[in-house]
């Protein structure tokens, strides 16, 4: 918990300091203090009631992102997701962003490859954000609550940058999906599916095949709440 409440101290303060507060640290003890409060009076777990205090800090006017003009799209940014984000890399994937992920990277790595290719670092995990390259900001990285699930830490993403849904990617490795003849993948498509389905997609870069069946629809409907939720 202490790693918790430490990522969240860092947050408040960040959130405090960009709305120009005068003493930024005392206004992290009285957030940390209502956190606490909340979670003794609604019988919460301390690590929910900090989400709580936080986003309803976040939502006030002058303490959340900057709203755009424009939403971002995948040619604007691209992530790169820490060992514990792989569910959420390949969610953003399909929404059409480049989600770096690997099972094993070492920090150390990871940081140093966000860094070449000016990624945005995804991270549950407190003790990486106090590493020089995020905490100096000269990688841009967002922190996500350990306690999320993956489809909250997919809205919390699109909410933060602003993002919007673009083409979908290879679920599997983010390669660029490319449309492909079915007469020409014949030997690689189920029977019954060749017959009542005609687009099919090969990922250019593991060449994995896809096509739009009933999962792919679950997908789009996720994502279609995604853009309604963040207009």
């Amino acid at each position: 918990m202490s790693r918790i409440l430490k990522a969240y101290r860092t947050r408040f303060h960040q959130l405090l300091r960009q709305s120009g507060a005068r003493k930024p640290e005392q206004g992290v003890d009285l957030l940390v203090s209502k956190a606490k409060s909340i979670s003794a009076s609604r019988h919460l777990s301390l690590s929910t009631a900090l989400t709580t205090t936080f986003e309803d800090l976040a939502s006030k006017p002058g303490f959340g992102p900057t709203k755009r003009e424009k939403p971002l799209t995948p040619a604007d940014i691209h992530f790169f997701c820490d060992a514990g984000l792989g569910g959420l890399a390949r969610w953003l994937r399909a929404a059409g962003y480049e989600a770096v992920w690997e099972a094993y990277i070492a920090d150390d790595t990871l940081m140093q490859r966000a860094l070449q290719c000016s990624a945005t670092v995804l991270t549950p995990d407190s003790m990486l954000m106090e590493r020089r390259l995020l905490r100096d900001q000269l990688v841009r990285s967002f922190w996500l609550p350990p306690t999320l699930s993956i489809a909250e830490q997919l809205e919390r993403v699109f909410h933060e940058f602003q993002l919007s849904v673009g083409s979908p990617r290879c679920m599997t490795c983010g390669g660029e999906l490319q449309r492909t003849d079915k007469h020409s993948l014949r030997e690689r498509i189920p029977p019954k599916t060749y017959v009542w389905l005609n687009e099919f997609f090969v990922c250019s870069r593991c060449g994995k095949l896809f096509w739009h069946g009933t999962h792919w629809q679950r997908i789009v409907d996720r994502l279609r709440a995604l853009k309604d939720n963040n207009p």
